[in-house]
């Protein structure tokens, strides 16, 4: 489903930004690139207004995602979040910021974006937010970490942001878009696939030692790629 403002251009950007999580919501669904290509968590929701949005992942009888037809902000408001969960929010351009007047059927203005932006600060888990860059958001979202992204959209190549309440993670959820483009990420995926046929190829002893040596050596991270591996 192609959306204004999608991320199918942009989306290895984007989860290589996104930490362990064990609830992931996208409040703006629209064509769901994140949603689609990222590892699923143990929860998965997407939320969006428009109701021709839902009823078109509906038709995707996807069963590992929650569907909700309704106000972001208002979903957020009313639902308890744990510190494991992860909100993803990529909703309609900044107004002023935009070559079209109207982009969206369910569209936001000024005070839309300035009610989701108090209810986004004051969330009690990790949150990502993606737009172009306006005054509104930068005064906002003073203090949380940026980073800048390239994004193909209708109207060209355009820079964007991703703001977070969390600094850019060295430990991730998805580790399978690694890289800048896509020569890096076929040669990270190379480099991965021979380490690991190596310790395949390996006589078990041997193997289990190298094992301990990497829980000795990253003992935080290892559990967290066990329980990676659990979920």
């Amino acid at each position: 489903m192609s959306y204004p403002g999608g991320k199918g251009r942009a989306y290895q950007r984007l989860i290589n930004l996104m930490p362990p999580h064990d609830v992931f919501i996208e409040t703006h669904l629209g064509g769901g690139a994140i949603m689609l290509h990222k590892r699923r968590a143990t929860r998965n929701i997407g939320i969006d207004a428009d109701i021709n949005v839902i009823a078109a992942w509906r038709e995707r009888d996807d069963a590992g995602i929650e569907l909700v037809h309704g106000d972001a902000a208002d979903y957020l408001r009313s639902t308890p979040l744990a510190p494991g969960t992860l909100v993803f929010c990529d909703p309609p351009y900044w107004p002023s910021s935009r070559r079209r007047a109207r982009c969206y059927r369910c569209d936001y203005d000024a005070g839309d974006h300035l009610r989701l932006l108090a209810t986004l600060t004051d969330l009690p888990c990790q949150v990502m937010i993606t737009g172009y860059p306006s005054d509104a958001y930068a005064a906002a979202l003073s203090g949380w970490h940026v980073t800048d992204y390239p994004n193909c959209t209708q109207t060209g190549l355009v820079t964007e942001k991703a703001w977070t309440n969390y600094a850019p993670p060295v430990v991730l959820h998805d580790y399978d878009h690694l890289g800048m483009d896509f020569r890096e990420r076929e040669a990270l995926r190379r480099r991965r696939t021979s380490h690991v046929r190596k310790l395949q190829r390996a006589p078990a002893l041997e193997r289990n030692a190298i094992l301990a040596d990497l829980a000795d050596a990253f003992p935080d991270e290892l559990k967290l790629a066990v329980r990676r591996h659990g979920r």
